[in-house]
């Protein structure tokens, strides 16, 4: 029995490192999906790149159209888009209403 002590206490180690893994495999991808899910026409985002525009269209292929000024949009991977938020006073039309506050601590608009 002692012969094997060791190998029984490698694959614990082993198991134990996959179940981490998974786990955080798992959450990740919920985090992703809870982000797409928030990602709809209208949303104002922001890229990976810092670029913040509005969401006007989801595409089939993977990717958005972000309308980042007026008359002017631009294509973008689904993947790029950072995060989901309000765009800074300085680039908000003056006569476009501000965000309330519960809509800046959700991330939404």
């Amino acid at each position: 029995m002692h012969n094997y002590l060791p190998y029984v206490l490698f694959a614990v180690v082993v198991v134990g490192l996959l179940a981490f893994s998974a786990r955080a495999r798992r959450r990740q991808r919920d985090v992703e999906h809870t982000r797409a899910e928030a990602i709809v026409v209208g949303s104002e985002v922001m890229t990976t790149s810092g670029l913040y525009g509005t969401v006007v269209a989801r595409n089939d292929d993977g990717s958005v159209q972000l309308q980042i000024a007026p008359g002017v949009e631009v294509r973008w991977a689904f993947a790029a888009l950072r995060e989901v938020t309000s765009l800074p006073d300085a680039y908000r039309p003056a006569d476009a209403p501000a965000p309330d506050a519960d809509d800046a601590t959700r991330g939404t608009t």
